[in-house]
């Protein structure tokens, strides 16, 4: 009898359980991918600085202050586009995540609904009031 409890129990928390564990390993998933745009991102953000600084650093006379200059258009565009994309990428990753965490939302309604209408028909009618 004992057992029989503690299985039925370990079985409902199961079913509780599973999907807050599927919500915290997505939820640790897109983490990572968002650590890993901000790492990636990080990484490129600091080679076109120093690219800057070592071509700042090798300006001696008009000539190499006008070709810098005129350079710094295309980097201008550069990090526009990496900001961009790293901005859909970002997006996407909310737009998966959101996706995913309703599927797992609605999967676990219809197990909860599943394991509800047996117990309904298990529960004892209410008694009629008379009128």
């Amino acid at each position: 009898m004992t057992n029989e409890i503690f299985e039925k129990f370990t079985a409902q928390a199961q079913t509780v359980f599973a999907p807050l564990q599927e919500l915290n390993k997505l939820y640790v998933y897109n983490i990572e991918k968002l650590f890993e745009i901000q790492l990636n991102s990080a990484r490129d953000y600091t080679e076109i600085c120093l690219e800057q600084m070592r071509s700042a650093s090798e300006i001696t006379d008009q000539k190499a202050l006008e070709s810098f200059l005129s350079k710094q258009g295309e980097t201008f565009k550069t990090i526009g586009e990496k900001v961009i994309a790293d901005s859909q990428a970002v997006a996407n990753i909310g737009s998966q995540f959101s996706t995913e965490a309703q599927k797992i939302a609605e999967k676990s309604i219809e197990v909860a609904s599943a394991g509800v209408a047996p117990a309904a028909k298990k529960a004892p009618a209410a008694p009629k009031k008379a009128a």
